[in-house]
This record gives structure tokens, C-alpha cells and sequence, in this order.
């Protein structure tokens, strides 16, 4: 008998695992994984990205003033998400984790979804992440006049098509 690789163990142990166990993640870099994950692997389409976020325990609220799709983990309030309704943007945000730490976390999308490809340098100066399916992420601080940079708070907005 041969042994198992043990990125195949991790694997084998992660999809083992019971969803409840995973769904309620209090860690703001676990949830700020399982949101970019989500937001890349959906396309941009609300019904994919609340399916994903849904096997995690987050919850989704459509706000029909805003024409927006926004989500919460299932505990815990330090990170949200956000979505148009057509294929245009996802953000995932945290208002304690800085975007370095979100820059790194961007790291291990490739383990549950794509990778990052190429990484520059926008226009405004933020990181921008061009992934493995064509998806495009800018790397800002929260809230709503974002700057490229801050220890204090983070949002990653990733782009579809016509969105960028």
C-alpha cells in the first residue's frame, strides 16, 4: 500500500469535513478567503457566488434601492461582501485585516480556485490581480472612498467582462 500525498490528504480531509464545521468560521482571513474564492469562481453571477457562499453559512440580502446583492459570513461582522446583479463586480471587504494581509490572502485562491496570473500596478497605484480565468482584482482599502493602501481595513473588488 502507497501513501497518499499529503496535499491529497488535505484534500481528501476538506471534502470529508462536514460543511457545518467550516460554515461558521469566525477567523476574518478564513471568511475573507471564502468570499474571494466565491467571487472569482462566480462569474460575476449572483445565483453562482450566493450558492458558494451559502456552503459556508453566509447570508445574502438583495437591496433592490441599490441594485446590489449584499452578503454577511454567519458570524462574526468585520467582513461583507457586495455584488451588482449583472456580471460587473464582486467585493469582498474587512474592515480589521489591512490590504497587505488581503494581498496575501490572494495567495491561496489557487488552492479553491484560480490563480493569480500577473500582478501590477492601476492608474490609481493599487495592486491589480489578473487570475487564471480572465477575472480581473483591485486591491483597495475599505469603505466607501477607498485608498490603494491601509493597515487598518481592506477590499478586494473583482471585475467580469465588461465590468472592468
Amino acid at each position: 500500500m502507497t501513501a497518499l500525498p499529503v496535499s491529497r490528504l488535505i484534500l481528501l480531509a476538506l471534502l470529508l469535513a462536514p460543511l457545518p464545521a467550516l460554515a461558521q468560521d469566525a477567523d476574518p482571513s478564513n471568511q475573507l478567503l471564502e468570499g474571494y474564492v466565491a467571487c472569482a469562481m462566480g462569474e460575476g453571477h449572483p445565483d453562482k457566488t450566493v450558492t458558494a457562499l451559502g456552503l459556508y453559512g453566509w447570508t445574502h440580502e438583495e437591496d433592490t434601492v441599490n441594485t446590489v446583492v449584499n452578503f454577511r459570513p454567519g458570524v462574526g461582522t468585520d467582513t461583507l461582501g457586495v455584488m451588482s446583479p449583472t456580471p460587473g463586480y464582486c467585493q469582498i471587504e474587512s474592515t480589521v485585516l489591512g490590504t497587505d494581509r488581503a494581498l496575501e490572502l490572494t495567495g491561496y485562491l489557487a488552492f479553491g480556485g484560480p490563480s493569480v496570473t500577473k500582478s501590477e500596478t492601476n492608474d490609481d497605484g493599487c495592486t491589480t490581480l489578473t487570475l487564471s480565468n480572465d477575472v480581473v482584482a483591485v486591491i483597495t482599502s475599505g469603505g466607501t472612498v477607498p485608498v490603494c493602501t491601509s493597515d487598518q481595513n481592506s477590499a478586494i473588488r473583482f471585475f467580469f467582462g465588461e465590468g472592468e
